[in-house]
């Protein structure tokens, strides 16, 4: 399914990676020029799998200048690349929401089950003229991205890239209550992103290549391995009050003065082989702010989809006690396969 609008509708677009509008040259007014494009519109309650045969650059779902579409209870898998993609940020206001979507990025790479990408008014594709313009000219972050997108109660599985990878500048962005089963969280580049209570088993946070006010946040979020940071020598606004599962990987952490308030230890998950993660009375993460979110209404809801989907495979959870003196440390591990 494409939703694609009409690039005359784009104020100063840039049409790939390596293009870029001059300051001078740009038009300095927010949101579309035209109405011509789709919005409001819904995809709801679709099973799509095996696409992607003559086309690998595709994705179950694509949006591309458009606004305000609600992806809902969709189940997506066995894909080329993204099971949802979303090109440039003109002009937001998506609502990503229990979609069930895994193996993807089966047949290319550098993507996720869902993947963004920005480029908006302020990309340039050399990164030390677009940390000048942005930081001269903060303005220009939301000009296209004018609306939110939303990421919420989505079930996510990559095995060959990212759960959630937000590429390419892709600017204010909401995702919240998701469960990542393998591939975690990245964000590149980029501003205004708020990231909180998810779940990323087998795997962490992967900021790239930040902006010194890029306005991001992560806090209240479950992660199993330690942060992968690349190039981020600003760490955004907040990034604190998260619970890691073992102490090497929080004090590697607050190395990078984040995650002071954050805590350690076996997250206590329900009934991890069934595929509830929710965390039980006593887990850490309570602690740190956690909330649990329901885990059964991912996907397709209609019986007959239901009927034919493909059923996800679940990590296997694994329990490692380590000894150190009297110290004894339990450290929750998931088999991938």
């Amino acid at each position: 399914m494409s939703f694609v609008g009409d690039h005359e509708a784009v104020r100063s677009p840039s049409f790939e990676y390596n293009e870029f509008v001059p300051y001078k040259s740009l038009d300095l007014i927010p949101g579309p020029k035209t109405n011509n494009f789709p919005a409001k519109c819904f995809v709801y309650d679709n099973l799509i799998h095996n696409i992607g045969y003559t086309e690998k650059q595709s994705s179950g779902v694509q949006i591309s200048m458009s606004q305000e579409i609600t992806i809902s209870h969709n189940t997506i898998y066995d894909v080329p690349r993204a099971g949802i993609n979303i090109s440039e940020g003109t002009w937001g206001g998506h609502m990503i929401e229990y979609n069930d979507v895994f193996n993807t990025v089966l047949e290319t790479g550098d993507h996720g089950s869902f993947n963004s990408w920005g480029r908006d008014r302020f990309w340039h594709p050399d990164r030390r003229t677009m940390d000048s313009l942005a930081a001269a000219h903060p303005e220009l972050i939301l000009l296209d991205a004018v609306k939110t997108t939303t990421l919420r109660f989505n079930r996510f599985r990559c095995d060959h890239g990212w759960d959630i990878d937000l590429d390419d500048g892709s600017s204010n962005y909401e995702i919240y209550n998701n469960l990542c089963l393998n591939g975690g969280i990245k964000l590149r580049e980029g501003f205004f992103r708020i990231v909180y209570n998810n779940i990323m088993i087998n795997n962490s946070f992967h900021p790239h290549v930040w902006f010194k006010d890029s306005r991001d946040v992560f806090m209240h979020n479950i992660v199993s391995t330690p942060y992968a940071p690349i190039r981020v020598p600003y760490y955004g606004n907040f990034i604190n009050h998260n619970a890691f599962r073992d102490s090497a990987s929080l004090v590697r952490a607050q190395r990078n003065k984040t995650d002071l308030n954050s805590v350690f230890g076996n997250p206590k998950f329900i009934d991890p082989a069934n595929g509830n993660y929710q965390v039980a009375e006593g887990s850490p993460a309570l602690k740190c702010g956690f909330i649990n979110f329901e885990m059964d209404k991912f996907g397709v809801v209609s019986p007959k989809l239901k009927a034919m989907a493909k059923k996800i495979a679940l990590p296997a959870a694994i329990v490692i006690t380590e000894q150190k003196g009297n110290e004894i440390t339990e450290f929750i591990v998931f088999n991938p396969n």
